[in-house]
């Protein structure tokens, strides 16, 4: 990592340069429209942050596949660039007010952890001023100089310190929680090594407040809350699946917030006190219900409440209570509204927007002057008029089932009679929203209409909604996908005989069973990280916990999946010798979540039927698509691939 000086920096940036733009749709009234990599590429500013005294502003800027984090001092209009490299940024925060704390990860291999390669995690602090840069953990005795979460920022003897655990490779290996010194990077243990620990709430002097625990052994899941010196129990219970939360601290000095996920109590925060006791569910006024703590006090300060059609920001802190009213009277027009950050007075913020022509930008808002700054585009190579309109849609299933949407429209063309390409998401229990998606608005540049349903397994629509796809991976979840395409063939928006499925994780799975198991609606099918034999999968599953046939993460996928004895029916491997498309797989050579032999099995099963199938492999790259230059590659081969198979005109 290096300093780059701003004058060396803006000759860097003007030599950046794309691709050649499309030829021209002749039924698209605004030409040729921008080259893929517009739309590809990684986000040219990113992870945007802002400093506790809201002085300051820390983010991540694109240079081709090089990351820059950028420095900038508000009030002195200036900034410092450090090149950090070809990296996969995960987070940024401040540690102080000139300090920055950089989380990356990296697919490797760990002699002393189980289950093979996994993606981990590194945390540095960044001393931009003195140029210097401390890697957490590096020089702790028996640690791999990674990090596994519960970052804080906390403030000892009016010093700042940021917290990080690990586990230790020796012994037993157990989990443990250190302070790091940011002027030194030397790391203090917080807490002893205890057995089954999943997290630990810090106050923002550095006293641990709470720790949770889960005993593998017992299921039994335990909080403890320091009292006198030491973390007792004061309540526990017994949960083979859906074990309690421990989130964060309370509204006030004592408590802690609690989810809980099963028996009365079920689908609710709770605040939880000294003696055990319990609050009343508190009022999150939604299902799909993320948490925001203030940031000079780490206390309780409102709820995020996550819905497909954007979120909504309930605070109940009296200093940030009208924060969201004037961020929506600040951003008219538009439609996408995010929080990013708040300085720890609550008078200055960072922001996030979309909006029709905006694909994306970060403002900088401070309440005291009334200013207002502009950060950031996160796509300014999309122009305004190729940024294609989202549109919600509802329809139902067969079976009567309400199923909400989302449908992305080719800018420039009539949306009648048009080509489409469904676009189901992974999880599956995840949701697509009406936020800017790059992948749809590629897909949707060069032609074609592109439907992400949110079928039923999804989130965002409630429990008993995403209960609706248990044991219908194949079946009623995959229907759900081609009754929309029934849906707007019927409404006249789309030719139902030119539709393409393309999707990612589960949504490739769904891409190959909508080929092996629901035939006639698609013309071609690509698979990107798919999952191909759910039996494979589960096994890959228990690999990565011991084999462990008991551990939550297994039980969560047999849940989902279903009776064990009727997976094969909807494995689309074994059912290879159904299709009859022209069949694409792309996958991560690094991918840790859906290892690369489901994709080598589909292919295997394809030319063994002596069926058309493309097989394309991904240098150094993720599950997630997290590098640009694979990212890129994937963009392109799909789009060619879907144009070859289903042209758009």
């Amino acid at each position: 990592m290096y300093l780059l000086k701003s004058s060396v920096l803006a000759g860097v940036l003007a030599a950046c340069a794309f691709s050649a733009a499309a030829k021209a749709d002749p039924a698209n009234t605004l030409g040729a429209p921008p080259p893929l990599t517009a739309f590809s590429k990684l986000p040219d500013i990113d992870k945007v942050a802002l400093s506790p005294d809201g002085k300051r502003i820390a983010l991540i800027k694109g240079l081709g596949a090089q990351r820059l984090l950028l420095d900038i001092d508000l009030e002195k209009d200036d900034f410092k660039a450090l090149k950090v490299g070809n990296v996969k940024v995960r987070h940024l925060f401040w540690g102080d007010d000139t300090r920055i704390i950089l989380i990356t990860s990296q697919s490797v291999y760990l002699r002393e952890f189980v289950g093979g390669k996994d993606e981990y995690y590194s945390g540095q602090i960044l001393d931009l001023p003195r140029n210097k840069t401390f890697a957490m953990f590096d020089n702790t005795e028996g640690f791999y100089p990674i990090v596994m979460g519960d970052y804080n920022r906390i403030k000892v003897k009016d010093a700042y310190r940021v917290t990080a655990s690990n586990v230790k490779i020796q012994g037993e290996g157990l989990r443990s929680l250190y302070s790091f010194d940011l002027n030194t990077g030397r790391g203090r243990q917080m807490d002893e090594e205890p057995h089954h620990v999943q997290n630990w709430i810090v106050r923002p002097d550095g006293e641990i407040m709470a720790r949770a625990e889960y005993d593998r052994d017992t299921k039994v899941w335990t909080l403890r809350y320091r009292q006198n010196g030491k973390l007792r129990a004061i309540y526990s219970e017994k949960q083979l699946l859906d074990a309690p939360s421990l989130v964060g601290r309370g509204r006030d000095d004592e408590s802690v917030l609690v989810y809980i996920n099963a028996g009365e109590k079920a689908g609710n925060y709770y605040e939880v006190f000294p003696d055990g006791r319990f609050s009343e569910p508190l009022d999150t006024k939604g299902s799909n219900v993320g948490t925001f703590y203030h940031p000079a006090t780490g206390k309780l300060a409102g709820f995020i409440n996550y819905n497909p059609d954007g979120p909504a920001y309930t605070f109940f802190a009296p200093d940030l209570a009208s924060l969201p009213r004037l961020i929506e009277k600040g951003m008219p027009g538009y439609t996408y509204r995010t929080l990013e950050d708040v300085s720890d007075d609550g008078k200055k913020i960072i922001v996030y927007g979309e909006g029709p022509g905006d694909p994306g930008s970060y403002y900088f808002i401070d309440y005291t002057t009334k200013s207002f700054k502009v950060v950031g585009q996160t796509r300014p190579d999309v122009p305004a008029e190729w940024v294609a309109e989202k549109r919600k849609v509802t329809y139902k299933a067969a079976d009567g089932l309400e199923i909400n949407g989302y449908l992305t429209l080719p800018p420039g063309r009539e949306a009648k009679n048009l080509p489409l390409i469904v676009l189901p998401h992974g999880g599956p229990e995840y949701y697509d929203d009406i936020s800017y998606d790059w992948m749809s608005q590629a897909i949707a540049s060069r032609g074609y209409a592109v439907l992400q349903p949110n079928f039923r397994g999804s989130s965002g629509y409630g429990e008993a909604f995403t209960e609706k796809g248990y044991g219908e991976w194949g079946r009623k979840m995959q229907t759900d996908l081609s009754d929309g395409v029934r849906y707007l063939a019927k409404e006249g928006t789309i030719d139902a005989k030119r539709v393409c499925i393309v999707g990612a994780s589960y949504g490739g799975y769904a891409a190959m069973a909508g080929a092996a198991l629901d035939p006639g609606v698609y013309r071609c099918a690509s698979g990107i990280a798919p999952v191909t034999n759910l039996k494979k999968m589960i096994a890959y599953e228990e690999e990565s916990v011991g084999y462990d046939k008991q551990a939550r993460k297994v039980l969560y996928w047999k849940r989902f999946l279903g009776d064990e004895s009727r997976w094969a029916e909807v494995s689309p491997d074994l059912k290879a010798a159904n299709i009859t498309i022209p069949i694409q797989l792309i996958h991560g050579k690094d991918d840790t979540v859906v290892p690369i032999d489901q994709s080598y099995r589909m292919r295997d099963a394809l030319k063994k039927a002596g069926k058309e199938v493309d097989l394309i492999l991904l240098k150094e790259e993720d599950h997630w698509l997290s590098r640009e230059a694979t990212r890129v590659q994937t963009m392109d081969a799909v789009v060619s691939f879907i144009e070859k198979h289903n042209p758009p005109h």
